[in-house]
């Protein structure tokens, strides 16, 4: 059997839940959380991941029903235009989750170089 190109890595798909509300928060959120962080406004953030606008503010909405508190903050538009910035809450959160994530994806990291690295980079003739 011929060996498949490339080296193989380990990946995982972080998310919260709370066994009702599948996928609260995780990273595609946080993505749209750290891009309304950046931009002032939830249409702009989306625009820059290439979502939906109706998607990204439903997104919002979810995990601020699911965790019970507010993560953004928006003010209507008028001469100079609406806004959106995060709460203190949806500060702590980004951060949070950015802190959580480094060690998952560290850990993940070490323990595929530990059990599973040189197993699969030996050839079949070692065994």
């Amino acid at each position: 059997m011929k060996k498949k190109s490339g080296r193989v890595s380990p990946g995982i798909r972080l998310y919260l839940s709370d066994g009702g509300s599948e996928g609260m928060f995780g990273d595609g959120k946080w993505r749209l959380l750290r891009s309304v962080d950046e931009e002032g406004s939830i249409r702009k953030a989306a625009e820059k991941l290439g979502r939906g606008y109706r998607k990204a503010w439903g997104d919002i909405k979810r995990t601020e029903n699911a965790l019970g508190r507010k993560i953004v903050r928006k003010t209507r538009g008028g001469p100079t235009g609406g806004a959106t910035e995060l709460t203190e809450f949806g500060r702590e959160l980004l951060s949070g989750w950015q802190r959580y994530r480094e060690a998952v994806m560290e850990g993940m990291e070490g323990a595929f170089e530990l059990h599973l690295s040189g197993l699969l980079e030996r050839s079949e003739d070692e065994y």
